[in-house]
């Protein structure tokens, strides 16, 4: 391959994965990692998207990140990309299902209350209760009301990349994506959300591979009017009853994040893991909103030290 075409193909990797909102890119599994050469999409009651994988005994429920909300998850480009990566975080006795979100939800009174409802409907009927109950990014909110709401179905939780709130720098990220989909401009809404990394080198890629495709951006997403309607009513006053919820969860809670997220700062991590009783708090240093994709295999430790100390009835204080 050319140097060209190695700059271009090294782009399409990052900026796949920074346009998961959270999610991760493909890399090598390890072996005894889950197998996901096998997995499968599809809708749980035809409502909800879901994509499948790993074939283990223990099963963990992941509710996907914001981009979720843009587009119909199953009908991603490359969910097996996804699968891929959210088995190497995992155990391998592990199967998974990685959840979306209503495609043509309400039009009025869409919140994180509608949300965990379906949600609960799907886990209950289509999947069973999980050993494990992961949020990440705008996963997280969603996960955190899941839990406390419905706490017969969460022993335990991971809440990556996110807390009950933003951060002032994170409120401002998401009113420039108010303003781009205000405006119909989808090249700078997914910009905001994919130029995230901490290697600068990674954000020129993905740049450079935005630039490329932004042209065809608008068919790949939902109606913006439709998204902007969506954003509108999830981020309105009831946004703020997030902290109420987290006091309420019982299981054992992990929380990790990145001391330069965009949207978490470290005052919201330390919050919502203080609200949570008992909760174990891991924060990176100097790592980002990408944390996931930069540092997977320490993430992919963690995970495996906090499921460990939980199966044993370890307490998990702060860390």
């Amino acid at each position: 391959m050319n140097r060209r075409g190695l700059i271009i193909g090294a782009a399409a990797v990052a900026a796949t994965a920074a346009t998961g909102y959270g999610m991760l890119p493909q890399q090598r599994m390890d072996e005894g990692a889950n197998d996901v050469n096998v997995f499968e999409t599809g809708l749980i009651g035809n409502k909800i998207p879901f994509i499948r994988g790993g074939t283990g005994p223990r099963r963990a429920v992941i509710f996907f990140g914001g981009n979720a909300l843009f587009k119909r998850l199953d009908k991603s480009s490359d969910p097996g990309r996804y699968a891929d990566q959210v088995a190497k975080l995992l155990p391998p006795d592990f199967t998974f299902w990685i959840l979306g979100y209503e495609e043509n939800p309400p039009e009025e009174g869409y919140t994180l209350d509608t949300i965990v409802r379906d949600l609960e409907g799907a886990v209950r009927s289509g999947i069973g209760k999980p050993d494990l109950v992961m949020g990440i990014s705008f996963g997280g909110f969603v996960a955190q009301r899941f839990a406390a709401s419905h706490p017969d179905l969460v022993d335990r939780l991971v809440i990556m990349i996110s807390a009950h709130r933003f951060s002032e720098g994170g409120w401002s990220v998401m009113e420039r994506q108010f303003r781009s989909l205000e405006n119909g401009d989808f090249y700078e809404l997914v910009k905001d959300n994919a130029l995230l990394f901490r290697r600068p080198w990674y954000n020129w890629l993905v740049q450079l591979k935005l630039w490329k495709d932004r042209d065809r951006l608008a068919s790949e997403y939902k109606d913006p009017k439709a998204i902007l309607r969506d954003y509108r009513s999830i981020f309105s006053k009831d946004f703020t009853r997030n902290a109420e919820f987290a006091r309420r969860i019982k299981a054992e809670t992990l929380l990790i994040g990145g001391t330069a997220d965009q949207y978490f700062d470290v005052q919201a991590f330390k919050e919502t893991a203080g609200m949570i009783p008992g909760a174990r708090l891991k924060l990176y240093e100097g790592e980002t909103h990408m944390l996931p994709i930069e540092r997977s295999g320490d993430i992919a430790s963690d995970m495996a030290d906090f499921l460990k100390a939980a199966d044993v009835g370890q307490p998990m204080g702060q860390g």
